[in-house]
């Protein structure tokens, strides 16, 4: 074996480890990409999850706050104190469509 066939044997040998080094370092890169999209799509699902929370517990409040001001007794105590309407008038109930604007 020549000077010239080592030389040659030694530079495929020192370019087969580059490439194997360069396919590492692709993978590695590949890996933390992954682990990194996963951790953010992690806290996208996570604040989704808090604002659907949220938003049912302020549908509540709000079906609570409707029925508290749909309530007959609160009716009855505006139409006593506000509207000046006797005790006769209350068993007359008159219900108004909405298409009637």
């Amino acid at each position: 074996m020549t000077k010239r066939d080592k030389t040659q044997n030694g530079q495929r040998v020192g370019y087969r480890w580059l490439a194997l080094i360069a396919v590492l370092f692709c993978e590695l890169m590949v890996h933390a990409w992954v682990r990194t999209e996963s951790s953010q799509t992690i806290v996208k699902i996570s604040n989704a999850q808090v604002g659907i929370t949220k938003a049912i517990s302020y549908g509540k409040a709000l079906s609570l706050e409707r029925d508290r001001l749909k309530s007959d007794t609160r009716i009855t105590k505006i139409a006593r104190t506000h509207l000046g309407l006797s005790t006769d008038t209350f068993n007359q109930t008159i219900y108004l469509s909405g298409d009637d604007r």
